[in-house]
């Protein structure tokens, strides 16, 4: 029933209503009806939906091209219509407007929109990405030319599901205690990345090695629909110490993959592994689902250790905020799934820019930036510059600072130490190996995290979607005591801790006997002791060290991998960069590989990022792709039967080049372009695998005197990586 309000300015309905499989196109009309009130010639209508929310950007220009709008009406009147990113007020950034003129919208007249118009040849409006059961549309109007739009009660809704099956993960430990239980997950997923709810195949699983394996699970895994794509087995033991992964494969669709690595020990270990998302936001602030979905997610779809949910702090209502203690309070539970309080600072960058606010307590209050996007609350408690919010915090050990890059990237300018262990060098809008430069370069004593900064409702596991978001979230691993809240506040607070780029990647670092994070002095050279057991084959690692006057950090040991293995007829090129520092950084790297002689015998995609990318043409002389990159590689492998005089040429906006067949080895080559860390690299792969497991001691002879920084870059041969 239409509300009193929508009697006067018109009520909206879309058609079809039927639930909308993730990242699928379709057609979808909207009518709005007029009220009483009717639209005035030059008034309009807006519609909206959320900045998280990833339909296909609508177009006017192109009636044969994807995302194809038009809007018509039975009025005597006629319509301009246009898309605008960031047309109306947060979270509702994404705006159609619909303008009248010469003529009126009289009441009980429509307007119609209809998005993803296949008259002419388009294959209709790309569908949000991520799974939602209420994707709504806001509808305002603007019947007198005020530009003061009201907003419709009852929005348009519809409902996204996930679609066909397209990948298994299987989640387990990175520790385990022989004889003690162990949980497991396994997780089906679409090709966006949303657990494929329909999935009722059978899983077989087998581990590696297979003698002394954990026990507990059956071999044969049968999905029904009630498990909504994931199944958890609580009740797995250990038999013997070792190293483990467990292997699974649904025969009936080929979907196959092996399992992050498992340490079995004999005995509980000093410290054990835990993997957190601490970034990310839900519908109390700039993303969608709830603050308790967002929690559920990680605990029982992501598989994750800890979390925190860190909405942008000017978004957040006070009643907003109770809901964020309530479910922090609710879903923490030692052993099982920790839970941290938390919001996002989020003042201009000039003022200190985007820092995470990570607290001990459940029962703090919010110190915001500004009330620019809330409407009440007590702006006496507001903090601005971020020295405000440091003075505010100062002498506690309860609280912790972690600056970012995304929307307001961090300021280093502003540094409290005894807040800030720690920096973000990753997340879903990308990697920023620049960032952790510049607070070397400002003496800054820093660990490293990484996030998702999820704004879609699956922290732990967030894909990137067909938004801005360009790359997969990351994870960040505590070496923990125990597991229990102030146990991994303690690990993050000594920066015992390190990033990877979303996967398990297991990783020790030690410097004469000092753990990760320790800050110490020395009468002898250090000496590096780094043990890795990788989640892919292991394609280089390198120590890096940074002194008091260098400029950046400087690579003091790359440890040999394959050093006496022959190169294959595989060739690598990977291109990677950002235009800048500030947000909407990608580069667009769409191009074109051209062999002058001879063939390529095969072509495969290397760490490309979302459905929309990777290769889109290829024959035996030409290999066309789609591409962007955030700091993160992309790329493509080539085989090539050709003499070594034959050229292969690499054509992209940001750099092109021509090279010999016979002047690639197993040495990188670098061609280098506009921007930041702008490169492509290209090498022979080795003709033996890359080894999944390392382990080497080595000194730093002659370090500089006084204060050495060192980290341990690990990168895998499926471009994920690790920062120590």
């Amino acid at each position: 029933m239409n509300s009193e309000r929508n009697l006067w300015y018109g009520c909206a309905k879309v058609t079809p209503m039927e639930p909308v499989v993730a990242g699928n196109y379709g057609t979808w009309q909207l009518t709005y009806t007029a009220g009483k009130y009717g639209i005035d010639n030059s008034g309009a209508i807006l519609i909206c939906w959320r900045f998280a929310i990833d339909w296909g950007r609508p177009q006017t220009t192109d009636p044969s091209a994807e995302n194809y709008l038009t809007a018509s009406t039975d009025a005597d009147a006629r319509l301009d219509v246009a898309y605008v990113f960031k047309g109306h007020r947060r979270p509702w950034y994404h705006a159609v407007y619909v303008n009248v003129y010469d003529g009126e919208i009289r009441p009980g007249e429509h307007i119609v929109l209809t998005f993803g118009d296949t008259r002419f040849g388009s294959v209709g409006q790309r569908a949000p990405t991520a799974v939602n059961k209420r994707c709504e549309w806001h509808v305002f109007v603007d019947p007198f030319c005020t530009r003061r739009f009201v907003q419709l009660d009852d929005p348009p809704t519809v409902e996204i599901v996930s679609g066909e099956p397209s990948s298994i993960t299987v989640v387990l430990p990175s520790d385990a205690v022989c004889g003690e239980r162990m949980r497991i997950m396994l997780r089906v997923e679409d090709k966006w990345g949303n657990p494929a709810s329909s999935y009722c195949g059978t899983v077989r699983t087998q581990w590696e090695p297979s003698d002394g394996a954990p026990e507990g699970m059956g071999q044969v895994i049968a999905f029904s629909e009630s498990d909504g794509g994931v199944k958890i087995f609580d009740n797995i033991t250990p038999q013997r110490a070792g190293i483990f992964r467990l292997r699974a494969r649904d025969a009936e669709s080929g979907l196959e993959c092996i399992s992050n690595p498992c340490v079995c020990h004999s005995k509980r270990p000093a410290f054990i592994h835990l993997w957190g998302d601490l970034h990310g936001q839900s519908e109390e602030a700039l993303g969608i689902g709830s603050v308790h979905d967002y929690f559920r997610y990680a605990r029982d779809v992501a598989g994750i250790d800890f979390a925190s949910n860190q909405g942008n702090d000017f978004d957040i209502s006070d009643a907003g905020w109770r809901r964020i203690q309530d479910a922090v309070r609710k879903f923490n539970e030692p052993q099982r799934f920790v839970t941290f309080l938390g919001y996002e600072w989020s003042g201009n960058t000039s003022g200190g820019g985007d820092h995470n606010v990570i607290f001990l307590r459940d029962d703090e209050p919010i110190r915001r930036s500004s009330h620019a996007n809330v409407e009440s609350g007590d702006t006496s408690m507001d903090c601005y510059p971020i020295s405000e919010l440091y003075r505010a915090f100062a002498g506690r050990d309860d609280v912790l600072l972690i600056p970012h890059i995304g929307g307001r990237f961090a300021n280093l300018e502003f540094h409290e130490p005894s807040l800030e262990p720690l920096i973000e060098i990753y997340s879903c809008w990308g990697l920023f190996e620049w960032f952790l430069k510049d607070a070397l370069l400002r003496g800054m004593r820093i660990g490293f995290v990484a996030t998702s900064d999820d704004h879609k409702g699956r922290p732990g596991a967030s894909h990137p979607g067909a938004h801005i978001f360009g790359v997969y979230g990351g994870l960040t691993c505590a070496l923990a005591k125990e597991f229990t809240r102030e146990a991994i506040f303690e690990a993050l607070c000594a920066r015992r801790c390190y990033a990877t780029t979303g996967e398990r990647i297991l990783l020790h670092v030690t410097c004469n006997g000092h753990q990760m994070g320790e800050e110490f002095e020395l009468t002898s050279a250090p000496t590096i002791q780094c043990c890795i057991v990788g989640t892919a084959g292991i394609e280089s690692v390198d120590v890096l060290r940074f002194a008091q006057g260098d400029e950046r950090p400087r690579v003091v040991y790359s440890h040999p991998i394959n050093a006496d293995v022959s190169a294959s007829n595989c060739i690598k090129i990977a291109w990677t960069g950002l235009r800048r520092v500030a947000r909407y950084f990608q580069i667009v790297w769409d191009g074109s590989l051209t062999l002058t002689d001879g063939r390529i015998a095969s072509a495969r995609e290397y760490a490309f990022d979302t459905p929309l990318e990777g290769i889109i043409e290829r024959s035996e002389r030409r290999v066309v792709w789609r591409s962007q990159t955030a700091g993160d590689e992309d790329g493509i492998i080539v085989e090539v039967d050709a003499p070594a005089h034959a050229r292969l040429h690499f054509e992209t906006q940001p750099i092109s080049f021509d090279i010999a067949v016979g002047d690639i080895s197993m040495t990188p080559i670098e061609f280098v372009g506009d921007g930041i860390d702008t490169r492509v690299t290209v090498r022979r792969l080795p003709a033996a695998p890359f080894p999944t497991e390392l382990e080497f001691t080595r000194m730093d002879a002659k370090p500089p005197i006084g204060i050495n920084a060192y980290f341990v870059r690990v990168v895998q041969q499926d471009s994920n990586r690790a920062y120590s």
